[in-house]
């Protein structure tokens, strides 16, 4: 009877756990590359970029920067592809446009595109660039 109990908890909390799929979870950026020209920008060894997501809220973080700055943003999904509603830069202290995502591979319209989204893989493109991410 407990074992029934715990699988009966566990099958009605994960709704709400995991409603992203393979999205969900910690990811760190490998690689950053411009569309225009296919130079790489940065890669996990020059930059320290992080997309963390769960629900519909997504953190991107850069541990380089002298000030360690992350932003909270409420986001969708349509299709394949991913789109910024509402940012706030350190949690919930003020709102800002999306552009102020620019300094984590964000272009200004606030949308990617999966191209590749697997349990340990993931890449994003905008208009801008090419993000490619490890699950860690």
């Amino acid at each position: 009877m407990p074992l029934l109990c715990l699988l009966v908890s566990l099958s009605t909390s994960c709704n709400k756990v995991d409603e992203n799929g393979d999205f969900d979870g910690n990811w760190q950026m490998t690689e950053w590359r411009s569309n225009a020209t296919g130079e790489v920008l940065a890669t996990r060894y020059t930059r320290r970029i992080f997309y963390a997501v769960k629900l519909n809220i997504l953190q991107m973080r850069d541990h380089d920067l002298t000030y360690d700055t992350w932003h909270l943003s409420y986001f969708h999904r349509a299709n394949d592809s991913l789109y910024i509603d509402k940012v706030y830069h350190r949690p919930f202290d003020k709102e800002e446009n999306v552009d102020s995502l620019a300094i984590y591979g964000c272009a200004p319209e606030g949308s990617f595109a999966f191209l590749k989204l697997t349990h340990d893989d993931m890449i994003l493109r905008n208009s801008l660039y090419t993000l490619t991410f490890r699950k860690y």
